[in-house]
This record gives structure tokens, sequence and C-alpha cells, in this order.
């Protein structure tokens, strides 16, 4: 796997019991975790277990141990677990953007524990009012800049772009 570019680290240590390691280096973030038993080094296959997918649904048993078969198929998982991955925190960030026009919109929006997106030619001491009031920060200026007029939510102004306020956490 080294010599396919795929990073692997070889958690030997006895001192811990396998749940205990599954946890930790999912806690890590590490996408992909190999498990090789007993019977497994007797069949010559591996579990593969995907970060992503908890419980059986994302194991896959009986994966050869063959280089070019095993190479293949971390591979093809870490492909398909980066698109997993992907697609839920844009799901989740597109179920949390709300289109404000309005001071009082942002306020209610932030109090949901929403992101406000809307028109913006406020000041400094505009963004510190609304982060004094709701504890919400301009976060970014999406690079996607929708089209067609925009409006401040602060001071009704036409505004040149968007931004969206957000806690942070």
């Amino acid at each position: 796997l080294k010599q396919a570019g795929v990073r692997v680290k070889l958690d030997d240590d006895t001192r811990n019991s396998p749940g205990w390691k599954f946890n930790h280096w999912e806690m890590k973030g590490v996408p992909i975790r190999i498990e090789v038993g007993p019977k497994d080094v007797a069949t010559g296959a591996c579990v593969v277990a995907r970060r992503d997918k908890p419980g059986k649904d994302g194991k896959e048993f009986g994966v050869s141990v063959d280089a070019v078969v095993l190479v293949a198929k971390i591979k093809q998982t870490l492909d398909e677990v980066q698109a997993s991955l992907l697609h839920e925190a844009t799901v989740f960030r597109d179920d949390n953007i709300v289109d404000v026009n309005s001071y009082d919109e942002l306020k209610t929006a932030i109090a949901d524990g929403k992101w406000a997106r809307g028109g913006w030619e406020g000041t400094d001491a505009q963004e510190l009012e609304i982060k004094e009031a709701t504890g919400a920060t301009i976060r970014c200026f999406p690079f996607d800049q929708p089209l067609g007029d925009k409006t401040c939510l602060m001071t009704g102004v036409a505004a040149k772009e968007v931004c969206i306020f957000a806690k942070s956490y």
C-alpha cells in the first residue's frame, strides 16, 4: 500500500483491545481500517472497514491480501469514502443556509442554529453589533455569488455581494 502512495499506520500495540483501537483511529479521522486476525491470515484475507459507515454496513469481509487486489480495493474505497463524506457535508451545508433580507431575519436564523446568507455592504461596527447580539460573525463571502440585485441586510442599500453569517463553535 505504501508503494502505491497510500499512507499506512500499523497499530500493533497489544496494550489495548481492538475496540479501543478502532475507536481511537476513527476519532483521529482515519477513513479506512484494515483488520487482520488469525483466521484472516490463514485464509489470506482481511476485513476492510469504512469510517463513514458504522457497523457491518461499512465492513467488507474476505478481501484478498494479494497486493494488486488489496491496493485496488483500498484506492476504490478511499474514493468512495471521500465522495460520501463530501456529499454528506454538502447536504448539511445546503440544509443549514437560510437566505435573509433583514437584520431581524438574520437574528432568527442564527437563533435557530442556521447560517444566514444575505447581501452585505455593512461596516465593521455593524458586524460587531451583529456579533454582540447573536454571537455570529461573517464566515465567508462565497465564491459563487448569486445573480441579480442584492440588498444589504443591515442598511437596505444595494449590495455588491452576499456573505454568510454563522456562529463559530
